[in-house]
């Protein structure tokens, strides 16, 4: 099998899995703080990761190397450096990343109260271009001109991951004819948030090629990289906690965590963790980050599960299938031609 065709087979499943994310967030949120939530995902999310370690087929489980390559960052000539000040740990991806799960999905609730969650979920999708963007800066810097970059896109492509991104914005617009609620405070929420979901994504990438360098082993890659997000989200949990008491200080209303919420706590785990995991599958298996673009099917599918569960009503379905269109458009023929450099 063309590994082109096996990104594409793992984004696709990262697509199907990570599409029923929104859903379980719908219902688990219960509480005013959304950095309580965060915390609690961030536990449930840890736990659900743990098998991962045993069932992804690497031969370089290396706790301790990993341990310490976490304290690292990309020197000048693209290969691992040790963090030795704290003007370096500003350099190092998996300080980056920590902060980042803090942030992420807990503005992601946050401005979703303050504007219409139509426009946080359009303003998110601008998310996957910032981390193609961050992939392929990494590509060219590792390879120096020594050898192949692990992560290449064409000029085409960022025109067709563009045109994938409207046709996305014109799905999530669907649901309604207008939007009722909209003021600034809200939109910078939402674009601090998208770029800290940019940064837990490409935190766990940037990090699992740090641990595993210089090997190039998609397994390897992707247990480091789990490794990474485990790590991460440890790193997050006391974060967010302070995070509550910045933003939401404590009062009666705190969050209950029922018997309902640890089953819909474990079900998001779940899910994002299988959807993570094919997410790095399909970076690491193929060069070609046009393959990306597969996930802006995404937001049909999240339509579709919140109009059957959530009761979510679908005012413009007309523009439900155009959008859906163009990102199918957009993705027809790109596996002709490599990515330039």
């Amino acid at each position: 099998m063309k590994q082109t065709t096996k990104g594409t087979l793992w984004a696709v499943a990262s697509v199907v899995t990570g599409s029923w994310l929104p859903v379980f967030y719908f219902f688990s949120h219960v509480s005013y703080d959304p950095f309580v939530w965060r915390s609690w995902l961030l536990a449930f999310q840890v736990v659900t990761l743990l098998p991962a370690f045993a069932l992804i087929p690497s031969e370089r489980k290396d706790w301790r190397e990993n341990t310490r390559r976490l304290l690292s960052y990309w020197g000048d000539r693209g290969e691992p450096v040790r963090v030795k000040n704290p003007v370096d740990l500003l350099k190092a991806p998996a300080f980056w990343m920590a902060i980042s799960f803090t942030f992420d999905l807990a503005f992601w609730v946050w401005a979703a109260t303050l504007i219409d969650p139509l426009v946080v979920t359009i303003i998110y999708q601008l998310m996957l271009i910032g981390l193609v963007w961050l992939a392929a800066r990494l590509g060219r810097k590792i390879s120096d001109g020594h050898r192949a970059p692990p992560h290449v896109i064409g000029r085409k492509h960022w025109l067709l991951m563009i045109l994938s991104f409207l046709g996305a914005a014109l799905v999530i617009w669907s649901e309604t004819g207008a939007v009722t609620t909209l003021n600034w405070m809200g939109v910078a929420v939402a674009l601090v948030g998208t770029a800290t979901a940019t940064g837990s994504l490409w935190g766990t990438v940037s990090t699992g090629r740090l641990l595993g360098w210089p090997g190039g082993d998609p397994h390897d890659l992707v247990w480091n990289a789990t490794f990474a997000a485990v790590a991460g989200r440890l790193g997050a949990l006391p974060l967010t906690l302070l995070g509550s008491l910045l933003f939401f200080p404590p009062t009666g209303n705190s969050f209950e965590l029922t018997w309902t919420i640890v089953g819909l706590l474990s079900l998001t785990g779940v899910f994002n963790a299988v959807g993570a995991l094919s997410h790095r599958y399909s970076l690491y298996v193929t060069s070609r980050l046009s393959v990306q673009r597969i996930m802006f099917f995404s937001p049909a599918l999240q339509m579709l599960w919140l109009w059957i569960f959530a009761d979510v009503s679908i005012a413009n379905p007309q523009a439900l299938l155009v959008g859906a269109a163009i990102v199918l458009v957009a993705n027809v023929g790109w596996q002709t031609g490599a990515g330039s450099r």
